[in-house]
């Protein structure tokens, strides 16, 4: 049953599609733990072998494992935004706020966990990968959605699957999907809320000023420096979020004993692919990374000292 509760929003979400499904998970060493360890990404076949790849992540999750999928096909096996297929559906994460009646109807939703749900809205034709990040954005604004979850290769939770990041890991359940709904890309281009466009350059105006990214990072690991230099994406996508990337870098490096303000050069310096995700937050930027190093650190300190 949970099976095809998952296939069924697949279907929803790729339609006539044909690509692969990126199915990852990871395993949370302990509830609330925003680390996550043991990494392992595989790819299916769409549409041939869906239900194989939603007994993957049902697998993982009896496991005790996160799962997730990504939420557009993928033309190769990377999930990267490069290897994104043609896109059959839009998607937002909404943290618990009430959809305004003015906002398009979504064609299926799934709770994540008691008050967290994941939007989708299916298209009656494909769009491109780069039109599909311009309308997710503007939907999450329609939808009053969190407005970090609109780029491409992004991981969502299937139906049927425990959330194991809190303590009574709830399963994910689909609570809606009328297969019937559906819209016209230029529907939502003409109804949707216009919004600014993100940042061509990155602004580092609004981050302190600080000394260079340090060249010599021959103390982390290939992986580390790998995530450094491509960011999360372009590593492969080893996490299921850049937020969670950026963390990693930050506990690594102060793992392998490199002082905060490196730490901090590193994660705002426009040349590292890691610091996309701080410098798009624009003037919210100093605070995201300053919570982010300040993990890190309480962290690796409590390490060192046990």
């Amino acid at each position: 049953m949970k099976e095809n509760e998952t296939t069924m929003l697949w279907r929803a979400l790729y339609g006539s599609g044909r690509g692969l499904i990126g199915v990852h998970s990871a395993l949370r060493p302990a509830p609330g733990l925003g680390r996550l360890v043991r990494h392992r990404s595989s790819f299916f076949a769409y549409p041939k072998c869906a239900h194989a790849a939603a007994r993957w992540c049902l697998r993982g999750s009896e496991e005790g494992l996160e799962a997730y999928f990504c939420a557009h096909l993928l033309l190769h096996r990377h999930r990267t935004k490069e290897n994104a297929a043609p896109v059959m559906a839009l998607w937002a994460d909404a943290d618990g706020a009430p959809i305004p009646p003015e906002a398009p109807e979504p064609t299926a939703i799934v709770e994540t966990s008691p008050g967290h749900a994941h939007l989708f809205w299916s298209l009656r034709r494909p769009v491109s990968p780069r039109q599909a990040e311009v309308l997710n954005r503007r939907l999450l604004v329609a939808a009053c959605a969190d407005r970090s979850g609109w780029d491409l290769s992004q991981l969502l939770r299937p139906p049927g699957t425990r959330n194991r990041k809190y303590e009574e890991a709830p399963t994910v359940r689909l609570l809606e999907l009328d297969q019937g709904m559906s819209y016209h890309p230029r529907e939502l281009e003409l109804a949707l809320p216009r919004v600014d466009p993100p940042p061509l350059a990155p602004d580092v105006r609004a981050l302190p000023r600080l000394p260079s990214s340090p060249t010599e990072l021959c103390r982390l690991s290939r992986r580390a420096r790998s995530l450094i230099e491509c960011g999360n994406s372009g590593a492969g996508s080893p996490y299921p979020s850049r937020s969670e990337a950026d963390f990693a870098v930050c506990l690594a490096m102060f793992g392998a004993g490199y002082e905060e303000a490196e730490v901090w050069a590193v994660m705002t310096d426009p040349a590292n692919g890691i610091s996309e995700r701080t410098l798009e937050k624009g003037r919210h930027a100093e605070g995201y990374l300053a919570l982010t190093i300040g993990k890190a650190r309480a962290i690796a300190c409590g390490r060192r000292s046990a």
